[in-house]
C-alpha cells in the first residue's frame, strides 16, 4: 500500500490552484519523505489499482484515511463525484 499525507499546491496561469506534488510513503506509520510529481502518481495508480491512500496525523497516530483514485487520467480524488478538479481530502499542504 502507498500512502500519500502531504500535497504542494501550484496556481495555472488562470489563478486556479492544482495540486502539483505530493509526499507519500509505504508505510503507514511513518511520515512521508519521498515526493513525486502527480503526474507521476497518476501513472503509478493506473499500473498499481486499488493501492493507494490517503493518511492523517490524528491524536499521536497515524490513521489510513479513504481511497484515491484516477479521474480522467488528470485528476486525483478521494471522492466518488464526478466533479472534475483534484481533491484529496484535507490533506496538509507544504
Amino acid at each position: 500500500m502507498v500512502y500519500i499525507d502531504a500535497v504542494h499546491y501550484e496556481q495555472d496561469l488562470y489563478g486556479y490552484e492544482y495540486i502539483a506534488r505530493m509526499k507519500w510513503t509505504d508505510t503507514l506509520s511513518q511520515q512521508a519523505v519521498k515526493e513525486c510529481t502527480k503526474s507521476e502518481m497518476i501513472n503509478f495508480i493506473n499500473q498499481n489499482p486499488n493501492c493507494t491512500k490517503t493518511k492523517y496525523y490524528r491524536y499521536g497516530r497515524w490513521v489510513e484515511g479513504e481511497d484515491v483514485r484516477v479521474v480522467d487520467n488528470r485528476y486525483l480524488r478521494t471522492d466518488a463525484n464526478n466533479y472534475l478538479a483534484d481533491n484529496l481530502g484535507s490533506l496538509p499542504r507544504y
